[in-house]
């Protein structure tokens, strides 16, 4: 277990960038020109459980005008 990690579920994330990305019709470059994010780093988010760290997630949010919790979500528990 990770430290800092104890009585806290490991799921994936699921990660709902680039649907929204091609639901904006917005480009992989386009998001890295408004958020001054590297290509490189944005690359590791193309994948469905791609999470960022915390300041990247929030810098990404605000470029798209929207909650980081509508971008990364943890799944639900059944």
């Amino acid at each position: 277990m990770l430290a800092g990690m104890r009585g806290t579920d490991r799921r994936a994330v699921v990660n709902h960038l680039p649907r929204v990305l091609r639901h904006r019709g917005m480009s992989w470059g386009e998001l890295s020109r408004r958020t001054l994010i590297p290509q490189r780093l944005l690359a590791r988010l193309r994948v469905p459980g791609g999470n960022p760290r915390l300041v990247i997630a929030e810098r990404i949010a605000a470029a798209l005008d929207l909650p980081v919790e509508r971008l990364w979500k943890l799944p639900s528990r059944r």
